[in-house]
């Protein structure tokens, strides 16, 4: 991590979102912005045509994996696990959105193939709201991910890390690149070598 990357704590990220809610942007537009902006960095890294399979959580880091795979299967053949069905309004409208592309829907058991020839693995499956204590069936999902031989990239931080603290469960994610939504968290900067290399998403605010 560089001296060039400011971090930002749960907290302030929170207090950041509730003022673009506040002036008119919707909880569907950020997911949209920071889902597409994913998408654009890692097109951007690994070029097209790549075997991509995204592993996507309950939460609106699912709904935000949701939208990355999207718009990744207009050049990639994109593939997403579901461990838990979303459980956000808003991820739920992004996961029948997904279903419309042509993005494949695989359970865990299939995922296994999948994930083995893939070269890009994505974990979208918690965000800054959670907490160290990782429980089935996340744990064998980010089992799953390590396994993987593919690029493993978090959205916004690595699945069992804490984003204030960086502390992580011994299951946790361990990618080789992070995209950070809007900043770095705090987690992040203390446990840098945790999370692989940083990559930024600007997603306007």
């Amino acid at each position: 991590m560089t001296d060039e990357i400011k971090s930002v704590s749960v907290k302030e990220m929170r207090e950041i979102e509730n003022k673009a809610f506040a002036s008119g942007t919707s909880v569907l537009e950020l997911m949209e912005r920071a889902g597409k902006g994913c998408a654009e960095i890692i097109t951007l890294q690994v070029g097209t045509n790549k075997k991509i399979i995204i592993f996507c959580g309950p939460g609106n880091n699912g709904g935000d994996g949701l939208v990355c795979a999207r718009y990744l299967s207009e050049n990639q053949e994109v593939a997403v696990v579901l461990p838990i069905e979303p459980k956000t309004d808003v991820a739920k409208e992004n996961l029948e959105r997904a279903k419309k592309t042509n993005v494949k829907f695989l359970n865990f058991e299939e995922s296994e193939e999948f994930s083995k020839s893939a070269d890009v693995v994505v974990d979208a499956l918690l965000g800054i709201g959670a907490k160290k204590g990782l429980r089935s069936p996340i744990k064998e999902a980010c089992n799953r991910i390590n396994q993987s031989e593919g690029f493993k990239i978090s959205i916004d931080v690595p699945t069992g890390m804490d984003a204030d603290s960086g502390e992580t469960d011994e299951h946790a994610v361990l990618p080789d690149a992070t995209l950070c939504i809007h900043a770095a968290k705090k987690g992040i900067e203390k446990e840098w070598e945790k999370s692989g290399r940083l990559w930024i998403v600007a997603i306007g605010l």
